[in-house]
């Protein structure tokens, strides 16, 4: 969906139309979950901040302005929740809650929600990269949205795509050989 067709959704639903929802989270869910993932490096994290991310956009739907890019408007509330989020998780004390399973009961935590390939991407490639990555990749966006999105320049991307790609290729060709 281009930036235009995004907008007449965004001023439909700015205008009480419900369904124009439906429409922009079924186009935009993909992408904003890996953005958001490549903030948080957390599966169930990045679940959570999906759905607040559409919740805080509904509820200020009102400060959206037409004509706008709604996507790098979109965006940029997932960016403020994840980042919130980060500084908050900073501040939490961890507790080990199996140390005390007489008081708290029986909890695992499942680390491995991630695929191989996921975990490479972490491993290599910088913040910047594994965003542009994620949402060309999984979230089926074009380099010039996501030069939108992500307000940068769309030769910036271009260039950072082909240095992430060079360089993942280049750890799999080292995992290959080893």
């Amino acid at each position: 969906m281009d930036k235009v067709e995004l907008d007449k959704y965004m001023i439909r639903l700015k205008n009480g139309d419900e369904s124009a929802f439906d429409v922009i989270y079924n186009e935009t869910k993909r992408g904003l979950f890996s953005f958001i993932l490549t903030y948080t490096k957390n599966y169930h994290t990045a679940e959570d901040l999906l759905q607040n991310t559409y919740v805080k956009m509904r509820n200020s739907i009102d400060g959206y302005k037409a004509g706008t890019n709604a996507s790098a408007w979109i965006f940029t509330i997932a960016k403020n929740l994840s980042l919130n989020e980060i500084k908050r998780q900073k501040r939490e004390t961890p507790t080990d809650f199996s140390e005390q399973s007489n008081r708290f009961g029986e909890y695992e935590i499942d680390d491995n929600i991630s695929t191989p390939m996921l975990k490479i991407i972490r491993e290599t490639l910088t913040k910047s990269e594994q965003q542009i990555v994620l949402l060309h990749i999984a979230g089926g966006y074009k380099h010039r949205e996501i030069a939108d999105m992500l307000l940068k320049p769309l030769g910036t991307v271009l260039w950072a795509y082909r240095n992430a790609v060079a360089k993942l290729k280049k750890k799999l060709e080292e995992e290959d050989e080893i």
